[in-house]
């Protein structure tokens, strides 16, 4: 009997950085030539920059100049933004992630190193699937509106999203394209598009009280729904692949 070889090399590759180094390449110009680097050696790979308390660590800078003007070594304010806005712009498969603490970095990289070393073995889920299995709704639900509508099945097979979160939205959003136009209103900023759902209010199971859709599942909509790169992983968009800010 010949087993099948399974290759353990995943295409993915996370560099963390404490806030000051970070911003000690972007003022001498070196981070893009490492992202280069990086790429030349690694083609074909997704490339993650974690970085450790960098707004702390920028305020930090900008209130002690404040406080000593005379003081000029700290005088000039790395040019993050526009550094990290380069990424989404200008490089397919890199992207960043911005942690509070050490335990945020912690978090995200077990989590990050779950993700990968599962997803290759997850079922893919096709059209047929989705139509085909019929997912655990609240039994006041009618079942009929999630046979007729191919919206609400779409939202089901999102990674994450259970069916009393999908009902949340489907309520609230009928139709995709009413979803869409909320996320494409140019009054509202990145930040507010990512944090739209979030109060959209959940039925409770039996007995329990309702409660909100909440903050994470909000966020993992947006960036999802509006992904430009069609062949990225869920985890990668989730993780922000396409949106530099976190």
């Amino acid at each position: 009997m010949q087993s099948s070889h399974i290759n353990p090399e995943v295409s993915y590759v996370a560099f963390v950085y404490e806030a000051d180094e970070f911003c000690n390449l972007v003022l001498k110009n070196s981070f893009l030539d490492h992202i280069h680097k990086v790429q030349r050696c690694h083609q074909s790979f997704t490339v993650c920059y974690i970085i450790n308390k960098l707004t702390p660590y920028i305020n930090s800078r900008e209130q002690k100049h404040y406080k000593n003007p005379s003081d000029l070594s700290d005088c000039q304010r790395p040019p993050v933004e526009e550094v990290l806005s380069k990424l989404t712009v200008n490089y397919n498969r890199v992207h960043s992630k911005q942690c509070m603490d050490e335990a945020d970095v912690v978090e995200h990289i077990v989590g990050l190193t779950s993700s990968l070393a599962t997803y290759k073995f997850r079922l893919k889920s096709t059209w047929l699937s989705v139509i085909s299995k019929e997912p655990l709704f609240p039994k006041a639900f009618n079942k009929n509106v999630y046979q007729k509508s191919a919206w609400l099945k779409a939202l089901v097979a999102i990674p994450k999203v259970q069916p009393r979160f999908a009902i949340a939205i489907f309520k609230k959003y009928p139709t995709l394209r009413s979803l869409l136009n909320a996320y494409l209103d140019p009054t509202k900023s990145v930040h507010d598009k990512e944090f739209l759902l979030k109060d959209l209010t959940i039925e409770g199971e039996l007995g329990k009280e309702n409660m909100r859709l909440g903050d994470t599942c909000s966020k993992r909509m947006y960036r999802i729904i509006m992904a430009q790169n069609g062949s990225s992983e869920t985890e990668d968009v989730e993780d922000g692949s396409e949106f530099f800010a976190s």
